[in-house]
């Protein structure tokens, strides 16, 4: 029953049988009662991490009417699971305006957790249609500056601090992905030259304004912001986000600046050049200027090791989703960056 990595093998959770007393006894304590699982399926794997499964099920809440209703659930290696349960729970708490998964249920002995779906559109797939977005995306500035600004209890204890030294960290296996690639050396040399240009400016921000930095350092980050994990309810009640598994503790600017750099790649995929992405990224920015506080400098040095990171990351460059291939598509991430 348990794989190498230390993970329970994925039949008792896909078993319909086994993945009922798996799901009841995850869900023991909550105010849920699953009556019958229909169908369960992995929708994601990061071998020796964790795995994302859908459950179709047949529950009630309270004692209510039993009706079919959709869980997603996330199995863990390690202890993430337990953080991620608890956010969810705090976030619920102290951000209304904010949509986040119901946390159902977590099981410590078989790391797994158990969530609601989101329902409605994510920002992604509003980017593909045609019309007006800046109001949405204003929306989602506005509901990243609530979750930048929220207090909640004991978060110092669970979350680890994620700054400019870590996001040089960063850089530097975005440098040893560019060297191991076999894109052409023409492109190699100046996005070195820019990493390291960037990672001075990292280094600055780590080392000035320290009492300013570790207040902020304070704020609550999503970590993993892009147009993908952001939903957009069909009714315009708040903004959801989703996948709070790389959530952290550090500067605000970190969050926009990943966020405005997908859009930014979100255009280049699409379209092949940058057009649309100006308009939303000032929209962004005024949507959450209108709630929250930010410097500028430290947003365009986010943004750029952003944009250099994207640069290494060959699947963003696959043709189901991209007009540009990693080449291309890696120099215009790149020049990007150095604006």
């Amino acid at each position: 029953m348990i794989d190498g990595a230390g993970m329970i093998d994925a039949p008792p959770l896909l078993a319909p049988e086994s993945a009922l007393r798996l799901l009841r006894d995850t869900c023991a304590g909550s105010s849920w009662r699953v009556r019958e699982v229909l169908e369960a399926e992995v929708v994601k794997e990061r071998p020796g991490r964790r795995r994302t499964l859908r459950y179709r099920v047949v529950a009630e809440r309270h004692g209510g009417a039993a009706r079919e209703v959709i869980w997603y659930a996330k199995h863990y290696r390690g202890s993430r699971g337990q953080r991620v349960f608890w956010l969810l729970r705090s976030l619920g708490a102290v951000a209304p305006d904010v949509l986040v998964p119901e946390p159902i249920g977590f099981s410590p002995k078989l790391k797994l957790l158990v969530m609601s779906t989101l329902e409605g559109s994510s920002l992604s797939e509003t980017l593909g249609r045609s019309g007006n977005t800046d109001s949405s995306v204003g929306r989602v500035g506005r509901a990243l500056a609530w979750v930048h600004g929220a207090e909640i209890p004991r978060c110092a204890e669970y979350l680890r601090t994620h700054g400019p030294r870590e996001e040089i960290d960063v850089l530097e296996g975005a440098r040893r992905r560019a060297s191991e690639s076999p894109l052409p050396a023409q492109w190699a040399g100046p996005f070195m030259e820019l990493c390291s240009l960037v990672e001075d400016k990292l280094a600055h921000c780590e080392n000035q304004d320290l009492g300013q930095r570790r207040a902020l350092g304070q704020t609550l980050l999503h970590r993993d912001l892009h147009p993908g994990q952001v939903i957009l309810p069909g009714d315009g009640a708040g903004i959801g986000l989703l996948d709070w598994d790389d959530a952290a503790l550090g500067e605000p600017e970190l969050d926009l600046g990943n966020l405005e750099a997908h859009l930014l790649l979100d255009d280049l995929q699409r379209r092949g050049s940058v057009r649309t992405a100006p308009l939303l990224i000032g929209a962004l920015r005024a949507g959450y200027l209108a709630r929250g506080e930010i410097s500028l400098a430290r947003l365009a040095t986010y943004r750029r090791a952003a944009l250099l990171r994207l640069a290494t990351l060959e699947r963003l460059a696959d043709p189901r989703i991209s007009v540009l291939d990693w080449a291309e598509l890696a120099s215009a991430l790149t020049k990007a960056a150095s604006i």
